[in-house]
């Protein structure tokens, strides 16, 4: 195992070659693209197809500015992906992590590496690792995902497959150092910490943690410091630093004074238990992951529907503007207002013939008498009470806290008790009362137009009586505005019968806008539908949806309508009766909704 081939210093390395598959061509292009913000310069050459690494997963050429990925750990076919999609990232975290570590060479590793004894070296090379990760997340932390899944993937080939000191350190320096790093989270580590521990001993792991912390700490062109501290980390394990290591597969690979430093590790056979520890933490580092991308995937999908919703909400709300733009002539502001519309639509008449109308009777202003009671009294608010304390009048005092006090005095203490008690009233602003009336003209209801008229004139009549402000839309043939936001009518509005059965959800927007039924900060608002229900089956989808966007609101719907009528979703349903009972029930309906605001 050599670390070094994580990075190849050598001034005569040779060149690399190009891909010679047009998709891992493609893919090195695209990598090479991507690197220069993430390695912070500008010079660097990517090449990634299966084989490249040179032994290793990855491997930065410094003296040819190249970074070489082996594509095996691409997981995917590089022609089913896009890689200059940010999104597809996800597709192969493991290449983007080795991309990123290698990067972070590239940038930080700028000290005379592989120099000095082989002890050294080595030494200096295992410090090296969590270095420049340290160094890569001060300077861009959203690396952190990437080295992550990196490290799951890569980490046993670098872990010992003995269990002697000199390997233990290896995996201190691997793993628990990723962790003071960042990179990795310390539950995720406990185990090999177990391990580690029970072969060096905890003063000895606290030796080598602070050199390892030190290292996090040198400047990147800093060749003495990172020497010194290799020789450190030599001299903890009772290594002789200028002692070339053993062959591979001789025993004793902990050098010279291994002894004392496992003295009581159980010696230096490998009974894999640093393998086993390293495998636990790729093992929890990728279920924290895979947990943490589920997480973040269901964030961005409810990020994305509440993005849709929003967008849904401002279309509507522009439809609903361009109706009160048609419908009544102006923008839709409540204070409504003559103007030419510039909204046209062909459900709006252009010249509607002059009203026919008739005085109220004496029971319909009896109706409106009743229900503008009704909303007044359903708009009330009591005053709020609050009970306060002082240590001075005004108030009523109260003996006990005036006896504490006096004892606190009495005792060289500074008074705390608040002996004075008031209660202070404080009155809450009524909210505002918006109602809109949509009245049905079609054929279906003709036998009924004159009960809608009535219900249409108490309600409009009641709401101006009650300190509010209404809004009266026909739709049949045509939608036409009866009355104006602000504007009650005098007289009784007659409805004449018209042919057709259309317009429902442009009179619903219209009054949507022209009253805010749809603004949840704009007080008591109720929408009052006078109609049959028997509509066409795309007049019923729309009408449906105008319906539910506004009960989202909050705002409280009443349908009137005669016998065997068929109201949608949402709303109070009553069969339209006499004036006295619409009043009646429409004053019902008006006090839930103000009671909810």
């Amino acid at each position: 195992m050599s670390l070094s081939k994580h990075l190849n210093a050598d001034p005569d390395a040779a060149a690399t070659a190009l891909p010679a598959d047009h998709a891992w061509l493609r893919m090195s292009a695209a990598l090479s693209a991507h690197i220069p913000p993430i390695a912070g310069r500008e010079d660097l050459l990517v090449v990634i197809e299966p084989g490249a690494g040179g032994g290793a997963p990855a491997c930065f050429i410094r003296e040819r500015a190249t970074v070489e990925i082996d594509g095996t750990y691409l997981g995917i076919d590089p022609r089913t992906v896009d890689p200059h999609d940010p999104d597809a990232r996800e597709k192969y975290p493991v290449a983007w992590g080795l991309l990123v570590h290698e990067a972070a060479h590239s940038q930080h590793t700028r000290w005379e590496f592989g120099t000095g004894p082989a002890r050294v070296a080595e030494a200096a090379a295992l410090l090296e690792e969590s270095r420049i990760e340290a160094a890569q997340l001060r300077r861009r932390p959203g690396d952190r995902r990437w080295l992550r899944a990196a490290v799951t993937k890569i980490l046993l080939d670098d872990i010992p497959t003995t269990d002697d000191p000199w390997a233990a350190a290896t995996s201190a320096a691997l793993v628990l150092a990723r962790v003071d790093a960042g990179v990795i989270d310390p539950d995720e580590a406990e185990q090999l910490r177990r391990a580690v521990t029970r072969i060096l001993r905890p003063p000895l792991l606290g030796t080598l943690t602070r050199i390892w912390r030190d290292a996090h700490q040198v400047p990147d062109d800093d060749t003495d410091a990172m020497h010194a501290l290799a020789r450190r980390w030599c001299h903890a394990l009772g290594v002789d630093p200028d002692t070339a290591p053993p062959a591979p597969g001789q025993a004793g690979t902990g050098g010279a004074g291994q002894g004392a430093a496992g003295q009581g590790s159980g010696g230096s056979a490998g009974g894999g238990a640093l393998r086993r520890a390293a495998s636990s933490v790729a093992g929890a580092v990728a279920i924290h992951d895979a947990e943490a991308a589920q997480a973040a995937a269901a964030a961005a999908a409810r990020a994305e529907q509440r993005a849709q919703q929003r967008q849904a909400e401002a279309n509507q709300r522009k439809r609903s503007q361009d109706a009160a733009g048609a419908v009544f002539g102006d923008s839709g502001d409540a204070g409504g207002g003559g103007g030419a519309s510039t909204n046209g639509s062909p459900l709006v008449r252009k010249r509607p013939p002059p009203p026919r109308t008739r005085q109220p009777s004496d029971d319909e202003r009896a109706a409106a008498r009743q229900l503008a009671r009704a909303l007044r009294q359903a708009a009330y608010r009591e005053p709020t009470d609050t009970l306060t304390t002082s240590v001075t009048p005004p108030g009523r005092l109260v003996t006990r806290a005036a006896l504490a006090a006096d004892a606190q005095r009495a005792a060289g203490q500074i008074p705390t008790a608040e002996p004075w008690r008031r209660t202070e009233r404080r009155r809450i602003p009524q909210p505002p009362i918006h109602v809109g009336i949509v009245a049905d003209v079609s054929p279906s209801v003709d036998a009924f137009a004159a009960p809608i008229a009535s219900a249409a004139w108490i309600t409009a009549q009641a709401t101006a009586w009650a300190g509010g402000t209404s809004a009266t839309v026909t739709f049949g043939q045509y939608v036409t505005a009866v009355t104006r936001p602000g504007q009650p009518p005098d007289k009784v509005r007659l409805f004449a019968k018209e042919n057709n059965t259309q317009g429902f959800p442009l009179a619903v927007d219209a009054l949507d806008a022209a009253l805010g039924l749809a603004d949840p900060r704009g007080g008591a608002r109720l929408l009052v539908v006078v109609s049959d229900g028997e509509f066409t089956s795309a007049e019923l989808i729309d009408g449906q949806a105008r319906l539910d966007r506004l009960v989202r609101a909050g705002c409280a719907l009443l349908w009137l309508g005669p016998p065997n009528s068929s109201p949608l979703r949402g709303a109070h349903a009553t069969v339209l009766g006499n004036p006295a009972d619409a009043g009646r029930l429409i004053a019902r309906a008006a006090t839930t909704a103000l009671r909810n605001t």
